[in-house]
């Protein structure tokens, strides 16, 4: 296996990895069980705590309020995460980049170039 090959299934293992691992800390953050989401008829796991609880209209509408507000507590928990996530992935890049030949850096930084140019800029 080629150099370059290997440095890039490892850049594509450290992504997928970062990826992941940001993904399981929002689940679990905001307690989600994905497999709800696949079963059409399952109700949300947070609808569980009120089930059998008569809200008002009133209630509904300031549970409502106040999952809204956690939602966008969350969103910018995590935005405010993202400049450390991308310093760790800059990290992981200066490591790799040193365990090139001199010939292959140029190589590899025009391939994390490509890579960040093809990142959204923000969250939609």
């Amino acid at each position: 296996m080629s150099r370059a090959r290997a440095v890039g299934m490892l850049l594509l293992a450290t992504t997928f990895t970062v990826g992941a691992l940001g993904g399981m800390a929002v689940e679990e953050a905001m307690g989600l069980d994905w497999f709800d989401f696949l079963d059409e008829d399952a109700t949300p796991s947070e609808d569980r705590l009120f089930a059998g609880i008569e809200l008002t209209a009133e209630q509904r509408a300031r549970i409502d309020a106040i999952r809204e507000r956690r939602e966008d507590r969350l969103e910018a928990y995590w935005d405010s995460r993202l400049p450390e996530i991308q310093r760790v992935v800059d990290h992981s890049y200066d490591e790799m980049r040193a365990v090139l030949a001199p010939d292959a850096r140029a190589e590899f930084d025009r391939r994390v170039r490509e890579l960040r140019a093809r990142a959204p800029s923000d969250r939609d």
